[in-house]
Parts: structure tokens; C-alpha cells; sequence
């Protein structure tokens, strides 16, 4: 990702957008009230379901020490700040009748609290569950007597249920261990968890939530950060459920450690959401009352690539360099069925829009002329299983850019010569040669 931040690369793309000044007034004010922005997100649950273990695996945060002894760590509401994202690490209930009752009066004070200009400061409450456990009777006396009552009006959107430990949440029977996902009883048992809870909160309550099942490993102190599973589908629902226009608070404080996200469920594009995420932010918010239309995407191009990297190269590691947030939204019409891969990522390391001349002649090659070669199609099917992977691989490298170069001076800029004399065989050949290449050297990396 680039070192520039994404707040100054959203500012910069406004003030050098070619745009009439009354419109870039309008977009700049729009974004000094965005960049004011704080998302507060209080994280509770009963001892031990694995509250500092979330946050650490969500937002790299050493400072959120995991428990590993019998005594819990945090006995107090901790307030972490950053940048626009404020967190506050509540501990639940279960530590004893007297220890319960303080924590419970200090939540419901937090959840009462008004920011200065009086609205309820926490935006929302993520509760975790121990999923390890069969008795959640502590963590419903949390949600239905503590949490929900003190959520003000809009309660149903202000909380999130999450159960942690999903790994062994049949004491690790069913876990598929190299694989990192659970199988098929596992899977069931914990579907049906979700049910459960999600009937014992309503019947409590009358407030319908929709829980989801994860694991956030855990990361004792000097030992090997274990694998994560479903994170990107936490975070996924966490911004979801974020107000609009803080959502933007997130983008540079996602953890970069791609080996985080990569074990799904894979029952959505998480990816594709956060991104759509953030760029109805832009779309609504920075751009209320601008009169851009279609311009949005090109206009924020600069902020989408941060924001595209942050996601793209991390949460799902699908496309390493992901298209600019306008171009997500918005659409973008030379993308037929999947993108120049490797031809995308080269194109974006030097910052060229999703639409420049090189990506429009490989795309154009590949629906116009390979696709219809014997075992083309074939040929374009095997590329798209294995391009996101190489380009994942170079942008874990630390001489990412000097790939990125050689790759085009090598090949990518051989092979448009060829299309533009219509010299398509050659192009395939040499395009071949490239994966080939990369294949062999992706083994090393």
C-alpha cells in the first residue's frame, strides 16, 4: 500500500480534479466534514470469548493484550484511539457477582454517553460470544439486560453478535486444521448455534439480530499469530453497519497481514462489500450536493487505489491492486468477466485509470480474439485461477515496484506492440511466456 494516506490522497485528488471551482468548493467541505469524523466501536462479551484477540487480528493492535492466564485482563472499559477509529474494550460478565454488577454500571454509563453535540457516542456495540461453550447464559444477561436497553431508538442497527472460537467449538473435532475451515458436522453444529442465539435475543428482547460464527485465532506473547477464519466477514458486517459516513475511518486501519483474511466461508464477496462500503461514502457523502455525476469514479481515483489496496490486497487477497472506489460503484464497461490481472496491477503501480489505452487494448484482444481461439477460452479460465495469486504474491514483495517494471518492459509493452499490428499469435506466445515466467518465480517468493 502506498505510504500516502488516504485522507490526504482523497484531499489532493479534490483539489487537482478537473472540475469548476463551485463544484470543488462543494466536494472540499464535503470532505472536511468527513474527515472529522469518529467511528467509536465498543467490543464486549463474557470472559474469555476472545474480545482483545478480535481487535488485535482485525486492527493489529499489540496493545490489546490477550488473556492466556485464569485472571482476565481487562477490568476496566480501555479506550484505544486510532486515527478516526476509536475502540473501547468493555469486559463482560462472569467474573463474579460484585465484579459483574460494576462492569454492567460502567457499559450502561459508556452507552448513555453523549458526544458534543449530544448524540449517543458509541456508534456500535460488537458483542462477542464464546463459542466454545454450551452455556451463553452470561452473554444473554449481557445482550438482553445490559446492551440492548441502553442502545437508544435505533437498537436493532447499533449491535452486532459475533461468535469466536469457532475452531473448537466442538472441542476441535471437525476442524480441518491444513485447511483452516471447519467441516461439514462442525459447520452444521454452528449454523445451528446461530439460530439459537439469534431466538433466545429475540425472545428476550423483541430485537432481531443475525449473528455470524468466526475465529480470531490468538497471538500469545514471543509464539506465531494462529490463522484466523471469517474475518473478513466480521469486518464486512462491522462497516456495514457503521454509519455512512464514518465508514471511511476504517480504510487505514485495517490489518495488513494478509495471512489474516485469507479463510472464508466464501459465502459473498466480502472484498467487493467493504469496498461498495466505502464508496457509498464517497458517492453520498463527499459528493452530496456536487453536481459531478459519472466523474466521481476518475475524480477519486488517487483515494480508491489506497483504499482498493488496503482492501484488495488484504481482505480476500482476490485482485492485488483493486480498481478505484468510483469505478467499483459506478461500473466500469471495459470489465467483461474478470480483469487483466497482471496487466491491471502494472497499469495501477504507475498509476494509470482503469480505462487507459493498455488495459483497453488487452481487454479488447482477449474478447475479440483470444476468446475464440481453439482452447482460448480454456486458456483465459486458467489465467483468472492462477493471475490473483501471482499478484498477491508481488505485492507481499518488497521490491513490488521493480517487478512490476520488469514485467512491462519484459513483456507487457512487447505484447501491445504486437496487438497494434495485429500480430495476435505472438502476443499469446509471449503472454504465455510471462505466466510461465511468473509461475517460476512465484514458487521462490
Amino acid at each position: 500500500m502506498d505510504n500516502k494516506k488516504f485522507f490526504d490522497a482523497m484531499e489532493q485528488d479534490i483539489l487537482t480534479a478537473n472540475i469548476p471551482e463551485q463544484e470543488k468548493r462543494k466536494l472540499i467541505k464535503n470532505f472536511l466534514h468527513l474527515k472529522k469524523q469518529k467511528i467509536n466501536l465498543m467490543i464486549t462479551g463474557a470472559t474469555g470469548s476472545g474480545k482483545s484477540s478480535t481487535i488485535n487480528a482485525l486492527f493489529d493492535m499489540e496493545v490489546a493484550k490477550v488473556g492466556v492466564g485464569v485472571d482476565p485482563e481487562t477490568m476496566e472499559i480501555a479506550k484505544y484511539e486510532l486515527d478516526n477509529l476509536v475502540l473501547w474494550d468493555s469486559p463482560g460478565l462472569g467474573d463474579g457477582k460484585e465484579a459483574d454488577n460494576k462492569h454492567a454500571k460502567n457499559i450502561i454509563k459508556k452507552l448513555n454517553e453523549r458526544d458534543h453535540n449530544g448524540n449517543l457516542l458509541i456508534d456500535l456495540v460488537l458483542v462477542i460470544l464464546d463459542g466454545s461453550t454450551r452455556d451463553l447464559g452470561t452473554s444473554y444477561e449481557l445482550i438482553n439486560s445490559v446492551i440492548i436497553p441502553n442502545l437508544g431508538e435505533d437498537k436493532q442497527n447499533r449491535i452486532l453478535v459475533a461468535i469466536n472460537q469457532a475452531d473448537v467449538a466442538m472441542k476441535g473435532r471437525y476442524w480441518n486444521y491444513e485447511e483452516n475451515i471447519p467441516e461439514e458436522p462442525l459447520k452444521k453444529f454452528l449454523e445451528e448455534k446461530v439460530i439459537s442465539v439469534q431466538k433466545r435475543i429475540k425472545e428476550g428482547t423483541g430485537i432481531d439480530v443475525t449473528p455470524i460464527y468466526y475465529s480470531a485465532g490468538f497471538k500469545e506473547e514471543g509464539e506465531e499469530q494462529c490463522r484466523p477464519y471469517n474475518l473478513s466477514k466480521l469486518l464486512y458486517y462491522i462497516i456495514k453497519a457503521t454509519p455512512k459516513e464514518k465508514r471511511l475511518s476504517f480504510v487505514e486501519n485495517i490489518n495488513k497481514d494478509a495471512n489474516m483474511w485469507k479463510d472464508n466461508d466464501d459465502l459473498k464477496d466480502y472484498r467487493k462489500g467493504i469496498l461498495e462500503s466505502f464508496g457509498e461514502t464517497v458517492r453520498d457523502c463527499a459528493a452530496n450536493g456536487a453536481d459531478i455525476g459519472g466523474e466521481i469514479g476518475s475524480i477519486f481515483g488517487s483515494a480508491g487505489k489506497i483504499a482498493g489496496r488496503v482492501v484488495g490486497g488484504v481482505v480476500g487477497g482476490v485482485v492485488g491492486a483493486a480498481k478505484s472506489i468510483g469505478n467499483l460503484i459506478f461500473g466500469s464497461s471495459s470489465y467483461s468477466g474478470g480483469g487483466c490481472y497482471i496487466t491491471t496491477a502494472v497499469c495501477e503501480e504507475d498509476n494509470k485509470p482503469d480505462t487507459c489505452y493498455e488495459l483497453t487494448q488487452f481487454r479488447k484482444f482477449r474478447d475479440e480474439w483470444l476468446i475464440f481461439q481453439p482452447g482460448g477460452k480454456e486458456l483465459i479460465q486458467q489465467y483468472y485461477r492462477t493471475a490473483p495469486k501471482i499478484v498477491e504474491k508481488i505485492n507481499m514483495q518488497n521490491n513490488r515496484s521493480e517487478i512490476y517494471a520488469n514485467l512491462n518492459k519484459e513483456y507487457l509493452s512487447k505484447c501491445l506492440k504486437y496487438i497494434e499490428h495485429q500480430e495476435y499469435q505472438a502476443c499469446k506466445e509471449l503472454y504465455s511466456d510471462m505466466m510461465y515466467y511468473l509461475y517460476e518465480e512465484s514458487t521462490r517468493w
